[in-house]
């Protein structure tokens, strides 16, 4: 009777300690040390979010009847950390009817700083970067982000989105306190640090700003990396396995019978088709960008991370993206600076893009070059016949990209700076001296 009575104590005491060790385990949370994210490399990704893509071309401080200009990516970025921060409210849009002044000169005021951007890009979609508080932000477009110096008053604050082509303004109210430690850190100061820009208004509706000295630049030599053509047959069949590939005059193709991809071997480019995808039907502007965005991500295919959003056309659902280098856009008339995209139906229709990216920048002695002035340029734009200066919407020091080959016989792409001008979505080179007309084919 004693020994079943302590067998079963000893049972008790095992059920009960079973019981115990596996709450202990379940409810066990370990302490531990804080990860510093900050002592660690971040590691390169070929996925980019749109703040990586959809970035500021330049920034422009107005004040005493001066302009100043910067398009230096450390000074960008450090800007995109402070209005990132951000927190709109109130969004709406201001009827420039009752500005009581010209459209014009409310963009380009005294005090203010303009944030400026490649082309009109969504709200519904830069919302990722920025913060709002209101439940529903309004439908809009816009091309630059506008402080105004004098606007800085009370608690919060107007800050305006204004899209330059459609001619329209919508303002969001921001903490004033964030926004005076925005014009302090930037604002302030920033005669001394930038060069001046001279005002140059065309049509009576639109100014343009080119630097008043001369600009000196530097020239770079890279050697190029090349993107894996089995990845881009893999990423833009769905059955790769069926893909034929059959030799043509400047390189390979590839096709399933339906679709076609082309590698240009001359120019490391691929073209790629696909009839069946051709459509009429027309995506939003924020839909159509984050697809683009998003299908370049799908194949890792953003290689040097150096591309930025250029430009967008709702009506022909065209999408492009341009290389860019220390801040400035970089160009060639094959298209080899250009990743472009056309959606159809349900999928890409066409998509043409170089297989190259830059790698290591060769050293160089000599390579600065000295541009000719804005002034100069605008002369030289007023004084050709074949250019219609009322036409010209922008004008842009940029790299001409063209290839070679060094002493062993290793490709070579050299970056060369360049002044261009833009009509439409077209950009050519300024013509100079003995040039008549500059080229006039276009490079986008």
């Amino acid at each position: 009777m004693n020994f079943e009575r302590a067998k079963s104590i000893i049972l008790i005491i095992l059920v009960g300690t079973s019981i115990f060790l596996t709450w202990s385990i379940w409810t066990y949370e370990p302490e531990y040390d804080q990860f510093d994210q900050s002592n660690y490399i971040r590691i390169k990704s070929d996925v980019q979010i749109v703040s990586d893509v959809i970035k500021p071309v330049s920034i422009l401080f107005h004040g005493n009847g001066q302009h100043f200009q910067t398009s230096d990516p450390v000074e960008i970025n450090e800007m995109e950390k402070e209005f990132s921060q951000w927190r709109f409210t109130g969004v709406k849009e201001i009827s420039v009817k009752r500005l009581q002044r010209k459209f014009d000169d409310f963009v380009h005021e005294d005090g203010s700083i303009e944030i400026e951007f490649s082309d009109d890009v969504p709200i519904s979609l830069y919302k990722t970067v920025l913060g709002f508080t209101d439940t529903e932000v309004p439908g809009f477009s816009f091309d630059r982000i506008i402080i105004k110096q004098k606007d800085i008053s009370g608690n919060e604050s107007a800050v305006y989105f204004v899209s330059y082509d459609q001619g329209k303004i919508y303002q969001g109210m921001v903490d004033s306190k964030r926004l005076r430690r925005f014009m302090d850190l930037f604002y302030t100061g920033s005669y001394d640090k930038h060069p001046e820009y001279t005002a140059e208004t065309i049509n009576g509706k639109r100014t343009l700003f080119v630097p008043e000295k001369s600009v000196t630049i530097n020239k770079f030599q890279y050697y190029i990396d090349y993107v894996d053509i089995g990845d881009l047959k893999n990423a833009l069949f769905i059955n790769p396995k069926y893909v034929r590939q059959d030799p043509v005059s400047v390189g390979e193709e590839y096709t399933d019978g339906t679709r076609l991809m082309t590698v240009n071997k001359e120019n490391y480019l691929i073209s790629y088709i696909n009839p069946a995808q051709k459509s009429k039907l027309f995506g939003s502007s924020s839909d159509l960008l984050q697809k683009g965005i998003e299908f370049i991500n799908d194949h890792a295919g953003w290689e040097d991370n150096n591309y930025r959003f250029a430009y967008m056309s709702e009506n022909e659902q065209r999408v492009v993206f341009r290389l860019f280098v220390n801040g400035y856009p970089a160009f060639n008339e094959s298209g080899m600076t250009e990743i472009e995209q056309i959606w159809g139906k349900e999928e890409i229709y066409s998509y043409e893009r170089p297989y190259f990216s830059l790698a290591s920048v060769l050293p160089s002695e000599g390579s600065e070059t000295t541009l000719k002035s804005g002034r100069e340029v605008l002369n030289t734009l007023k004084s050709k016949v074949n250019i219609d200066f009322k036409s010209v919407e922008d004008i842009s020091i940029g790299y001409k990209l063209h290839k070679s080959l060094d002493s062993k016989l290793v490709t070579l792409v050299t970056l060369e700076p360049t002044w261009y001008y833009r009509i439409g979505d077209k950009w050519f080179i300024v013509p100079f001296e003995e040039d008549t007309g500059g080229d006039q084919s276009g490079l986008e």
